[in-house]
């Protein structure tokens, strides 16, 4: 399988299209971070103006003068840039995430319901039981569907041998 690669109209002229490798421009800005930041995402928008939207990431350490960096160094070029940081290396960021990921997840929502309705209907006791063989069965699903393919893999593989 080939590796597919994308190109930005950068520019129409006279003489036909000038494009831009995605690969290429990536590349480009990896180079300007810090070894602590990281290009996440890069889009072109074609123009009199070509725009240019970068998406970098950091370990929360002082990003000051990067933007400016990548304009300055885009600017010649006839790029106006746009820098949007995806801030995921702060210190609470994750727990920030997993919490809004949980409240916008309706699997959550009845999973927690349907607990807190469990123990408020049979009690601790009840909850305990029955999250206990809730438990006991996952392993033993587990166990079982991984012996029945492992027994259809040796029966394949002896059907194969023959």
């Amino acid at each position: 399988m080939g590796v597919i690669k994308l190109y930005f109209l950068w520019k129409r002229t006279p003489h036909g299209n000038i494009k831009i490798s995605c690969g290429g421009l990536s590349c480009f800005v990896e180079r300007i971070l810090s070894e602590k930041s990281q290009c996440r995402g890069l889009s072109f928008v074609a123009g009199e103006t070509p725009s240019m939207t970068v998406v970098l990431t950091s370990d929360g350490i002082d990003n000051h003068g990067i933007e400016e960096k990548i304009t300055a160094i885009a600017a010649p070029l006839g790029f106006k840039v746009h820098v949007v940081w995806a801030d995921r290396g702060l210190p609470g960021s994750e727990l920030c995430e997993t919490f809004s990921s949980f409240a916008h997840n309706p699997w959550a929502w009845m999973f927690l319901s349907a607990t807190v309705s469990l123990a408020l209907i049979t009690g601790p006791k009840g909850l305990f039981w029955t999250f206990f063989w809730g438990t006991a069965a996952w392993f033993v699903s587990k166990f079982l569907i991984a012996f029945i393919a492992r027994k259809k893999a040796r029966s394949f593989m002896s059907a194969v041998r023959r």
